[in-house]
């Protein structure tokens, strides 16, 4: 069965807290018994080596001949434990065992002798009578009555002290480590449950909470390192109450402005249907005509204004765009226009392609705001200006005309959507122009500059562009 990873987060942090620690936890146990089998050795075979010392003190030659006088008291110490089984055996120099059993296994060549002692001494393993023992051996020089050489002294013990000593000590350190990890554990587990517990309450909060409430969330994660996430947060709620907001009154004004025209369109038709004269007839189509035509206006705009909202709280992929081509083309498809109410419609600036980051359609219709906003409102036989500039890293589009302007009070007034200034003559529209130039420029990361037109007197209009790298 495939093991799946646990879904809540307090297993999850139990879990990455709790592997390591009962992995060490074994690992340590492991190294404690290896070293308390280590440190039981050493102590034993200490003992080992005194008593084989013990009896080469015993050593004699008597009658030429090499003779030990090992008495039971001499192994006192180790009849202490009655654990262990004790075995001796000693050769003299000509190889020929003079006391103790002789059958006691002699030392495998490989082995070496021990660093620990100065004495000629070795330390092994072997088996004896069916079962496991350590020996130690012990050379000790003879030059006496004649007989000159090595004679060897081997002291032999089972191991069951010694793994009983080790497992003593390794059940110590399993005790020990073993509560300490569990303490951890249980600490752990108390923290994580105190560190969560906010969290659950904030989830309880999110779960109950209405679907259309937008009201900032409770400070309830008290951590430094969340706070940052509770005050981005908040921020996002706070962007969004006014992104509905705008689209609340957007599409309420959108309604509003859509009502009109269609009430107007209700009354011609029902002047035309009242009324028995072709003339009149006539009279009412052209002014529908004239109604038609500006509600068309109003729906592109609005969907114009939509396009780029929706944009505008999506991720922006801008491109390398020619301005001053796209300048161009609008001031030529508007000619007609200027030329109909006589206005000098008129290019001032770069002559050459200039690239800057951003959408070419938008900046079109951006463009195109600007100087049908200024041909709107600029007298018959006016002047509209359209300048293209580069200084430094950006580029200024400035739209100039000698129209009647806009009050420096009621600039804020003019940016937004549906809102008519009073300096202006019948011929005004729904007050969208310049809110579609704000939201564009807003969306390019600008703002537009509404100011006097020191050279013609009427509006200046100025947006930063950023030149495309």
């Amino acid at each position: 069965m495939k093991w799946r990873k646990p879904q809540s987060l307090f297993a999850q942090l139990l879990i990455f807290l709790g592997l390591p620690l009962l992995l060490l936890w074994g690992l340590s146990a492991f190294n404690s018994y290896v070293s308390a089998l280590q440190a039981a050795t050493q102590a034993y075979d200490r003992t080992l080596l005194s008593s084989a010392r013990t009896i080469s003190e015993r050593l004699g030659v008597h009658h030429g001949r090499l003779v030990v006088n090992v008495p039971w008291v001499v192994l006192d110490s180790f009849e202490l434990n009655m654990n262990d089984r004790l075995y001796y055996k000693v050769v003299d120099p000509a190889g020929k065992v003079i006391s103790g059993y002789d059958d006691l296994p002699a030392m495998p060549p490989s082995t070496s002798r021990t660093a620990l002692y100065p004495a000629l001494a070795w330390f092994y393993h072997t088996e004896f009578r069916g079962q496991a023992i350590r020996v130690a051996k012990l050379l000790q020089p003879i030059n006496e009555g004649g007989i000159s050489g090595m004679a060897e002294i081997y002291v032999a013990e089972t191991l069951q002290s010694r793994r009983y000593l080790a497992h003593q000590l390794l059940l110590s350190s399993l005790t020990t480590q073993g509560m300490l990890v569990l303490l951890t554990l249980a600490l752990a587990g108390t923290l994580l449950r105190r560190v969560l517990r906010p969290m659950r309450q904030l989830s309880g909060i999110m779960v109950r909470r209405e679907p259309g409430l937008l009201t900032p969330l409770p400070n309830l994660l008290p951590w430094s390192e969340t706070r940052l996430l509770m005050v981005a947060f908040n921020r996002y709620l706070e962007r969004l109450r006014g992104l509905i907001a705008r689209q609340e009154r957007f599409s309420a004004d959108a309604s509003h402005q859509l009502k009109t025209p269609l009430a107007i369109l209700k009354t011609q038709v029902s002047v035309a249907l009242a009324s028995e004269q072709p003339q009149a007839w006539r009279e009412s189509l052209q002014a529908m005509s004239v109604t038609l035509d500006n509600t068309v206006l109003l729906t592109e705009r609005l969907l114009q204004l939509s396009a780029v909202k929706q944009k505008e709280q999506g991720e922006r992929h801008f491109l390398a765009v020619d301005v001053h081509d796209i300048v161009q083309q609008c001031c030529f498809s508007r000619l007609a226009q200027a030329r109909s109410k006589q206005i000098d419609l008129g290019y001032e600036g770069a002559l050459r392609p200039v690239f800057v980051e951003g959408d070419a359609l938008l900046l079109g219709e951006l463009c195109a705001n600007l100087v049908d906003n200024a041909l709107k409102y600029t007298p018959v036989a006016g002047t509209v200006t359209v300048t293209l500039r580069e200084v430094g890293e950006a580029v200024y589009l400035d739209v100039e005309d000698s129209g009647p302007g806009i009050d420096d009070r009621q600039i804020n007034q003019a940016l937004q959507p549906f809102q008519r200034l009073d300096n202006v003559g019948a011929e005004a529209g729904a007050g969208l122009g310049l809110a579609l130039v704000n939201d564009i420029a807003r969306l390019h990361r600008s703002h537009p500059q509404l100011t006097r037109s020191q050279a013609l007197g009427g509006l200046h209009v100025s947006v930063r562009l950023l030149q495309a790298k």
